[in-house]
């Protein structure tokens, strides 16, 4: 190899090393925040009642589309959606953001408050089906809610974005209760989900960040051998919430007319939590 050549690669090294730095430095210090923030989160109980649809949303909202709900991971709020719900409120879908505490709640129990919800939306909104994008926990109470037969023919689409199918390493050094238990590599909801198929006509995607240090590789991947998957490069945990890609990705699933369009034509399937700890046994 020439020194020039070594000189480049040695360049495309620093490049690529120093945006995975700028990338997790934006998550220290997002966590950080949310930490700070997390003892204001814990004076809610359940889920908050999905609020009216707002103006701005009916307004431009498409007569056929199905409303998509939102639901944060562990210490975010309404506000973690604010560039996804946008987004998709700009394409003319009708959007609703849910919010939870994590004092005294069991996912089972966000599950159950999570078909409520659906349920109410439906009611308000006239749609046949609803469409639910879940980060990190938030993606976890979806499956447990759809396990538990609560929305059977309710929903239209999942999107899983981060979600700790296969646990979170981090899970076990947080003492938060009932909700990180249930996130630990193993534990007897995730192994129940594992087991759990995906209902017939529901179409789940699930998106894994490169750079994820909560949630990392295929453990934020379904068990559900028909789940379609897909790796965004450059981004962390938290940053999936505002990365352009991610956030194009979700409209292109979520269209405001007709049927869903391939979001990436290169979408490439990923081993699960369930293969790798087979694999690694």
């Amino acid at each position: 190899m020439t020194p020039l050549r070594v000189l480049e690669s040695a360049r495309a090294v620093v490049r690529i090393v120093g945006r995975a730095a700028a990338v997790h430095a934006y998550e220290v210090g997002a966590l950080a925040s949310t930490a700070a923030m997390a003892p204001l989160c814990f004076v809610a109980g359940g889920i908050e009642p999905a609020s009216s649809l707002s103006p701005h949303t009916k307004a431009h909202a498409a007569p056929t589309a199905r409303p998509v709900l939102l639901v944060h991971g562990f210490g975010g709020t309404k506000s973690s959606w604010s560039v996804i719900a946008q987004a998709l409120s700009d394409r003319g879908i009708m959007v609703d953001t849910i919010a939870y505490g994590p004092l005294g709640n069991s996912v089972e129990q966000l599950a159950d408050e999570l078909v409520v919800a659906v349920e109410r939306t439906l009611s308000q909104t006239g749609a046949d089906k609803v469409h639910l994008v879940g980060h990190s926990l938030g993606g976890v109470v979806i499956a447990q809610a759809i396990a538990g037969g609560g929305l059977v023919g309710l929903v239209d689409t999942v999107i899983t974005l981060g979600s700790p199918f296969g646990g979170s390493p981090w899970a076990g050094l947080l003492p938060f209760g009932d909700l990180l238990r249930a996130l630990r590599p193993g534990s007897p909801l995730l192994s129940r989900l594992a087991a759990a198929p995906v209902p017939v006509g529901v179409r789940w995607l699930a998106v894994t960040a490169a750079l994820d240090i909560i949630v990392p590789g295929p453990r934020s991947v379904p068990a559900h051998a028909d789940v379609e998957t897909i790796t965004v490069d450059g981004v962390g945990h938290l940053g999936m919430l505002i990365s352009r890609r991610v956030v194009g990705y979700i409209v292109a699933a979520l269209p405001a007319h007709g049927s869903p369009v391939a979001a990436e034509p290169h979408m490439r399937r990923l081993p699960t939590a369930a293969g790798q700890a087979a694999t690694a046994s």
